[in-house]
């Protein structure tokens, strides 16, 4: 089973941190989802050697830009699947407005998320098997259309932010970054 690793990228505003998070092409799985920038582990690579390498990929940055918080950072969530994803904490300089050139191939989009809005605002917590379609939020049911027969497995946390749906994946790790359970 590969092992794969996430960037989670903090920047500085004027209203404070953020995280930058990316909006899924059309053309890759899950599109249109929320999520940090990232990929498979290279043979050879160090998690936040992967992470890097994803974040320039798909953002357009160069490596010199982000700085990777010390190693004992990295945290892991384990899929169900039994996939490992390994979160690396960093933060990225500069004006994003010149920086970033998205690919295409693989992003739509990208926005801010504000730490402070975040811990203003409580995510909502759904277990997809026993909610009703009725119940949980019209992005997160687009979202569960696209995972067939594993739709109704397992848990979330579920942010809306400015019409995006943050779940799954990333919503466990902000959640995590944020100290909740």
């Amino acid at each position: 089973m590969a092992d794969y690793a996430v960037l989670i990228p903090f920047v500085t505003t004027e209203e404070g941190k953020a995280l930058l998070l990316e909006v899924r092409s059309q053309l890759v799985k899950q599109p249109g989802e929320i999520c940090f920038p990232g990929g498979r582990v290279e043979a050879g690579e160090t998690p936040a050697e992967t992470a890097v390498r994803e974040t320039c990929e798909e953002l357009g940055l160069n490596p010199a830009d982000i700085e990777v918080f010390s190693e004992p950072e990295i945290e892991t969530e384990m899929m169900a699947d039994g996939r490992r994803v390994f979160s690396v904490k960093a933060s990225i300089s500069g004006d994003l407005t010149t920086k970033l050139k998205l690919s295409a191939d693989e992003v739509a989009d990208v926005f801010l998320l504000p730490v402070s809005w975040l811990e203003g605002h409580a995510p909502e917590y759904y277990v997809l098997g026993q909610a009703a379609d009725d119940e949980l939020p019209e992005i997160l049911r687009g979202y569960l259309a696209n995972y067939g027969e594993f739709r109704r497995r397992g848990e979330t946390y579920y942010w809306e932010y400015e019409g995006r749906g943050i779940w799954g994946l990333t919503a466990r790790i902000i959640n995590r970054i944020l100290g909740n359970k």
